[in-house]
């Protein structure tokens, strides 16, 4: 009865917050691309495919080598996490001669195609079977792919991607692992399913942070550019005025003492 309770509030709060990391998400997009210079859609889009594809493949491995049982499940609840958010996270790992900000825009963008391409696939799968609450219930949550990608590339911003990655692979990790396993027939845990409460809690109050403080270094390193900026045009002028000052097109006025 109490495992039916908590799994019961566990959905309720995924919409209800889900629906919330949707708008807030939303938000935080128009005041990024107004900070940081956007990506091309063609860029993003194929990012956001090979990411997908890649987690889908390994997924599937760990589902197939154990052919669908309830040991694959238990595999796959632990791997999801760290399978879907390392995908997520190549176009940062791999773009390293752009600009930090650029990265992160592009994989930002990368996990909400990600997030778009799973959720539209789980939408078709779940109406073909007549479960049109489950198919709504992914297209909400389908923002939880950004959200743990903005939570991992905060950290990486600050120093650490492997710190940020293991966050939000841990947090993945929790918010996936109570309905796999309850879907493959296994029952979870009370501390199972209090942690997934948790991480969607967690999520819903680190989104804000993540991207605040992906503005604020956008703002920061447009400042240190424009403070360079300017330092290397007061020293060209400096060196023009110098040059005009010796050479300047008048006579020397060390010539005008020599002899002749």
């Amino acid at each position: 009865m109490i495992t039916e309770l908590l799994v019961f509030i566990y959905v309720l709060l995924a919409i209800f917050l889900g629906v919330r990391i949707f708008t807030k998400t939303l938000s935080w997009f128009a005041e990024t691309d107004r900070t940081v210079v956007p990506v091309s859609t063609a860029s993003m889009v194929g990012w956001g495919f090979l990411a997908f594809f890649l987690a889908l493949i390994l997924e599937a491995i760990v589902l197939y080598s154990f052919r669908g049982g309830t040991t694959a499940f238990v595999l796959l609840a632990i791997l999801v996490g760290p399978i879907e958010e390392g995908a997520k996270l190549l176009p940062f790992v791999a773009k390293r001669k752009e600009t930090p900000m650029r990265r992160w825009s592009l994989t930002v963008k990368t996990a909400f195609v990600f997030g778009s391409i799973e959720a539209v696939m789980y939408f078709l799968l779940l109406i073909s079977r007549g479960n049109l609450l489950g198919a709504l219930f992914r297209m909400i949550v389908m923002m939880f792919h950004v959200a743990w990608t903005a939570v991992a590339l905060e950290d990486a911003l600050r120093g650490s991607l492997m710190k940020g990655y293991l966050r939000a692979s841990l947090l993945h990790g929790l918010y996936d692992a109570p309905m796999l396993l309850l879907y493959a027939g296994n029952s979870a845990g009370v501390p199972l399913i209090l942690a997934g409460i948790w991480a969607i809690v967690y999520l819903y109050h680190s989104i804000d942070g993540a991207f605040e403080f992906a503005v604020s270094y956008a703002r920061k390193a447009v400042a240190r550019r424009n403070e360079s900026d300017v330092e290397e045009y007061s020293e060209e002028i400096s060196m023009e005025n110098g040059e005009t000052w010796e050479n300047g097109g008048e006579e020397d006025p060390r010539e005008l003492t020599s002899s002749p």
